[in-house]
């Protein structure tokens, strides 16, 4: 496990010219396209056809995680554990064994281990992308 989260933070370092973090997806575009300027106007049209797309279709894109999805869309192969009580679908199980509780632990402490590195890497890059501004004073 150790040797896992080591490889992955080593490439998060080293590796990768810029991350971004799906909490902080305003920031992550935006220093996308101060480190690829030439891509800029690519994703500005991108976001803005789909956001013109989902608008005309009426969709609130909000808080809604399934704001693009269909309408009347239900994903039958998302939980392979999927119950039914009296009126709804509920997914997963009330009762996990000892041997699950320990997989999930395990696989969270990494998950989380190399977040804690993403977040880390992704506030130097918005200290360097301040800096540089700051540099050629454009704040």
């Amino acid at each position: 496990e150790k040797e896992i989260v080591e490889e992955a933070v080593w490439n998060l370092r080293e590796e990768i010219t810029w991350i971004g973090l799906l909490d902080q997806m305003e920031n992550s575009l935006a220093g996308f396209k101060e480190v690829f300027p030439w891509l800029a106007d690519n994703l500005n049209g991108i976001a803005m056809s789909l956001e013109q797309e989902f608008v005309k279709r009426g969709d609130q894109i909000g808080e809604d995680v399934n704001f693009a999805l269909p309408d009347d869309y239900i994903d039958k192969t998302s939980c392979i554990f999927e119950q039914q009580s009296a009126d709804h679908f509920t997914c997963g199980s009330r009762e996990v064994d000892e041997d699950a509780l320990k997989l999930i632990r395990q696989l969270n402490m990494r998950d989380l281990a190399v977040y804690k590195a993403a977040v880390e890497r992704f506030d130097l890059q918005k200290e360097v992308i301040q800096e540089y501004r700051q540099a050629l004073h454009l704040e």
